[in-house]
């Protein structure tokens, strides 16, 4: 059996890092810098005196909630084609119409362009042709299975 091991100074031990004190002061929280570097949004960037002109201006400008804008007003532009496809499904009769009309609203959402309504139409319609074709192979299959 070999002898112990003899215990080898390994230096100080672990040393506790830092712990900065909790604060309440938010002013100092860059939030445009850090939305800005992880491109969470696309905001300009802005001089100091600028930013500190602005901020003044926009909180005397819009104390109630009713006057103040909403942050995702953005312009709409052009038609959603999927929409167009999808409608057109739906005045064929297809069940597809359905699922183009699905997808059609959530690409309208995220590019911000028309035929959300144009889908949505689409959409009804293609549950109202899912339900009737099942119903009317359901009535035919009863019917050949009596013959």
């Amino acid at each position: 059996m070999p002898p112990p091991a003899e215990p080898r100074d390994e230096g100080p031990g672990l040393v506790e890092p830092e712990q900065p004190e909790p604060t309440l002061d938010l002013d100092s929280l860059d939030t445009g810098r850090i939305l800005r570097d992880t491109g969470s949004l696309n905001i300009p960037d802005l001089s100091d005196d600028e930013s500190s002109d602005t901020a003044e201006d926009s909180g005397a400008e819009y104390e109630g909630s009713e006057n103040r804008p909403a942050q995702s007003e953005k312009a709409r532009s052009g038609l959603n084609i999927l929409s167009v496809i999808s409608l057109i499904l739906a005045l064929a009769l297809s069940p597809f119409a359905m699922v183009f009309g699905y997808a059609a609203v959530g690409q309208s959402r995220r590019a911000h362009q028309h035929g959300e309504g144009l889908a949505w139409v689409a959409v009804g319609l293609g549950w109202l042709w899912t339900v009737g074709w099942v119903v009317l192979g359901i009535s035919l299959g009863m019917t050949w299975l009596q013959l």
